[in-house]
């Protein structure tokens, strides 16, 4: 009979079953793997434990797994955790040891909720829970361990001569050899007037202070303040965008709209709003009229209000990238994007990653391969090798210049696309890109750039320069 008592009994068992496991798993240093936090199990009685168990992973060096590392990596095994601090800031502070002047920095280095910001200066914002119900099942308790043991412990790879190795999961070109590459061409340039919409291709395309001129200048924010994304409103997807600079207008269309919505590029906005925040990048925004508000509300089927870029506040660096490169934009104009102004994407990693998506598909069932639009790029390049884009520091396009941020952290909304008008969202191509491509706590394809003549921010200093499709791409690792 399923009664509360025999419901607690099932999820407590099931509970004290698998945090002994984790308190029992070691790195190949016998170093621990799982922190959990809460009350000793010693203290207390199996039949009163709680269902959840909250945690946090670390590596061997003692370095630890970022919260929005593990709820990616389950989402692609289909394991549903909760994470960050549980809207509970105070026993958030208290388990994870952060001081006031720890919260105050984090804050002022950007941290907000809902962004990857899941360790800052070697500790963690936040942490991992996972909760078994009364549907639970020993069996989804074993998908869970298994999933830790192979994402988190690190075990030795026996060569042909029985001597240990280490595992590299990040396939980098070695930097010693990388020289620059002739005959790379610029393929395609991409334009997301509106951050999370689709974007359109063009020939040739003038640059700004802020990167790509009107590139994701414009926004919507949502009832309750927060910024809509295609994480939270795939239906962003569907949204398509256009602009015509000759008749100096943005053009919008929905399948879920009759009418085209026009907007002049020049046109005197409502009024200054308050400041947003954008992934801890702080912006002063200026808003449309009601007409305008109606027409994307319908488009996505919740309220929402339109908003425009009038400037951007430098924030803080919250982290280095690799060969100490910012890996956060602390100096350029940023418009609505959340790191660099400009993503690069190699035609030819592309080609090998579909080639990694065939390989994998063992059990009959046909991958879909992918473009690079798939990873929403401004610049696609050709001509190339796979990742060579990784070492490149810098590089100049026709008579622009740009300085390499270091790669692109991917999310799940590489998994969405569109089938039919439908948006359809699968495990590809990120759990393959998992596989090779993990670097403490970021899944990288792509590299993210600035434009060296927009560093300063101000528009007006800024000589404007036009890319064009076929230019040759001059890169350098110096």
């Amino acid at each position: 009979m399923l009664t509360t008592s025999a419901i607690a009994r099932h999820t407590s068992s099931l509970a004290t079953y698998v945090r002994k496991k984790m308190l029992d798993m070691k790195h190949r240093n016998k170093k621990n793997v799982c922190i959990i936090y809460g009350l000793e199990p010693s203290k207390v009685a199996d039949l009163k434990t709680s269902p959840t168990i909250t945690f946090n992973l670390k590596r061997e060096d003692g370095t630890w797994f970022g919260y929005r590392e593990v709820e990616k990596l389950a989402s692609l095994s289909g394991i549903h955790l909760r994470t960050g601090c549980f809207c509970n800031p105070g026993a958030c502070a208290k388990y994870l040891g952060l001081s006031h002047s720890d919260l105050v920095s984090n804050f002022e280095a950007g941290h907000v909720c809902w962004d990857d910001n899941d360790v800052i200066k070697g500790k963690p914002t936040g942490a991992v829970r996972i909760s078994f119900g009364y549907i639970s099942t020993y069996q989804d308790a074993e998908e869970f361990l298994k999933f830790l043991q192979s994402c988190f412990v690190s075990k030795p790879i026996a060569s042909s001569n029985g001597h240990a190795l280490s595992m590299n999961t990040l396939n980098l070109v070695d930097n010693q050899s990388q020289q620059v590459v002739p005959d790379v061409r610029l393929k395609s340039i991409i334009i997301y007037p509106v951050k999370s919409c689709q974007g359109f291709s063009v020939q040739s395309w003038p640059l700004a202070a802020g990167g790509l001129k009107y590139d994701r200048e414009w926004l919507l924010q949502g009832s309750g303040g927060e910024i809509l994304t295609q994480k939270k409103v795939p239906e962003l997807a569907s949204i398509r965008t256009l602009i015509n600079l000759e008749l100096g207008k943005l053009f919008v269309e929905s399948p879920k709209r009759k009418d085209k919505l026009q907007i002049s590029l020049l046109e005197n906005l409502i009024h200054l709003t308050a400041e947003v925040d954008v992934y801890g990048q702080r912006y002063e925004v200026e808003s449309y009229d009601e007409k305008v508000n109606t027409w994307f509300s319908e488009a996505i089927g919740r309220h929402c209000t339109f908003m425009r870029c009038s400037s951007s506040k430098n924030s803080f660096c919250t982290s280095t990238g690799k060969n100490g490169r910012l890996c956060r934009d602390t100096r350029s104009k940023l418009n609505f994007v959340n790191e660099g102004q400009l993503l690069l994407i190699s035609e030819e990693s592309v080609s090998d990653l579909n080639s990694r998506l065939s390989s994998s598909n063992g059990n009959g069932k046909q991958h879909v391969l992918v473009d690079a639009m798939r990873f929403r790029p401004n610049i696609v390049i050709s001509g190339s090798t796979p990742y060579r884009e990784d070492n490149w520091k810098r590089l100049h396009i026709g008579d622009a210049y740009f300085t390499s941020m270091g790669g692109c952290n991917r999310c799940q909304m590489i998994n969405l696309h569109q089938n039919a008008g439908q948006v359809i969202k699968s495990k590809e191509p990120l759990a393959t890109l998992a596989s090779y491509r993990r670097e403490k706590g970021k899944i990288l394809f792509g590299v993210l750039l600035n434009y060296e003549d927009g560093l300063n921010g101000q528009e007006e200093t800024v000589a404007e320069r036009w890319l064009q499709v076929g230019q040759e791409v001059h890169a350098s690792t110096e």
